[in-house]
């Protein structure tokens, strides 16, 4: 062999090795194109990234054919359809569905399809805390897409009303100035959090108490569940104390966090914890009686404590469905949809919070968000730095968790039929057994 063509050879060598996309299918060596690629999303999501769709459609020549559903019938209908060999290629992957409907072979694994040197370009694109909701179990199962967070709102012209300028400083201020409202008759109940028993609603919020208290669900290498100790003692006997005192209607037992917010937008409530869909709702003059009377900040912490503050994250991304008709042309799709296009989309409908690219946080008002007009761009990002996840992030049996063991036993506690400490003792039992037996 000469030496001209071993240097040929070496120099193609090294191209292949410092460009490895070009090693690999995707882009380049695509298969054939399907006709149309089916997508099951939210309801909001086409608005949020249709633009995507269309750049893509354009390109490519492939129709994108929606099918839109309420968040709540998502996860029934994308198991029960590919349960059934129903083919579509994409759906909306909820950050705390995962590692589920991954170890149920519901859905394809990102680094299946790509290398991880392109995923790791796309991911680039996005805070760090978003790509980690969407992968469990060394697999990325989506590519992020909207990143939901708890948000504390206020009622500022109530506030001032009681002689206060400023957000309560901590969770106690909070409770003592819900105390006022009520006391003078300006509010029925001081905030109005959703508690119910085999529902994420009520894991949301004893994970909001939880970390608030500095507690953890588990050790920190998932080999115990520790949510029985101290701090999640201390939780759920605030939690508890809400209901006893009345700050907190009797309701939040029973109602969810999506249907509870309508008395703080009625301006009967000072406070509202919630996700920050509210904030879209609390703008809108046929939904709200407060749209120049509140105020965003971020969650108040326990005095006491180590955490100023705490949010829990929520959202997801897109995945590919196992009845696709192209897992590479499925990918491509998924690229085009979590582009700039796609994290403006967001944006705009979720009052300047909720995207998972990091650019237009960076300087919001170069996209057309100042925060002046979108104050959700500044709490936003800062709460991506300092949340958190809930089991779901990472366990295969959550719903199990969830429906079965937590939330009835943090239900019983909360009705007084046990104590908070019987009552998460014997839950905490239970999951370890199930821990030991079935591992994450």
């Amino acid at each position: 062999m000469t030496k001209k063509l071993l240097g040929i050879i070496l120099v193609l060598t090294l191209m292949l090795a410092f460009n490895p996309v070009a090693v690999e299918a995707y882009p380049d060596e695509m298969p054939e194109k399907p006709e149309q690629l089916d997508i099951i999303g939210l309801d909001i999501d086409v608005e949020q990234f249709g633009e995507g769709v269309e750049n893509f459609e354009e390109e490519y020549g492939i129709e994108v054919n929606w099918m839109e559903y309420p968040y709540g019938d998502l996860w029934d209908q994308i198991t029960t359809s590919i349960h059934g060999g129903v083919t579509f290629d994409l759906y909306m992957m909820s950050n705390s569905w995962h590692p589920e409907l991954g170890q149920l072979g519901m859905a394809v694994p990102l680094g299946d399809v790509v290398s991880q040197n392109t995923l790791d370009e796309i991911n680039a694109r996005f805070y760090d805390a978003t790509v980690d909701f969407v992968s469990s179990h060394e697999e990325q199962w989506a590519i992020p897409g909207t990143a939901s967070t708890i948000t504390f709102f206020y009622n500022e012209s109530m506030l001032n009303e009681l002689g206060y300028e400023e957000p309560p400083a901590n969770w106690g201020e909070m409770l003592e100035i819900s105390r006022e409202a009520i006391d003078e008759g300006l509010a029925e109940y001081g905030f109005f959090p959703g508690y119910l028993s085999g529902h994420e609603d009520g894991m949301v919020q004893f994970d909001l108490m939880l970390k608030l208290h500095d507690g953890q669900w588990m050790n920190e290498d998932r080999t115990e569940w520790t949510f029985n100790d101290e701090a999640g003692v201390e939780a759920l006997t605030q939690m508890k104390e809400h209901l006893d005192e009345g700050l907190i209607p009797e309701a939040s037992l029973e109602q969810s966090d999506w249907d509870n917010m309508h008395h703080f937008l009625s301006g009967d409530q000072p406070f509202e914890i919630n996700w920050n869909f509210v904030y879209q709702m609390a703008i809108d003059p046929e939904q709200s009686d407060i749209v120049d009377d509140f105020a965003v900040d971020h969650v108040p912490g326990v005095e006491g404590k180590e955490r100023d503050t705490y949010t829990v994250l929520g959202g997801g991304g897109y995945a590919i469905s196992p009845t696709t008709r192209s897992e590479e042309w499925a990918f491509k799709l998924l690229d085009y949809m979590h582009r700039e296009e796609g994290a403006i989309g967001v944006m705009e409908e979720q009052g300047g919070a909720e995207a998972t690219m990091v650019e237009p946080y960076e300087d919001p008002e170069a996209f057309g968000f100042s925060p002046e007009e979108y104050p959700m761009v500044e709490v936003f990002p800062q709460q991506l730095e300092y949340g958190g996840v809930r089991p779901s992030d990472y366990l295969t049996w959550y719903s199990e968790f969830r429906d079965n063991i937590f939330t009835p036993a943090m239900h019983r506690a909360l009705l007084g039929e046990q104590s908070v400490e019987d009552a998460l003792d014997e839950a905490q039992q239970e999951a370890q057994e199930m821990l030991e037996a079935e591992g994450l």
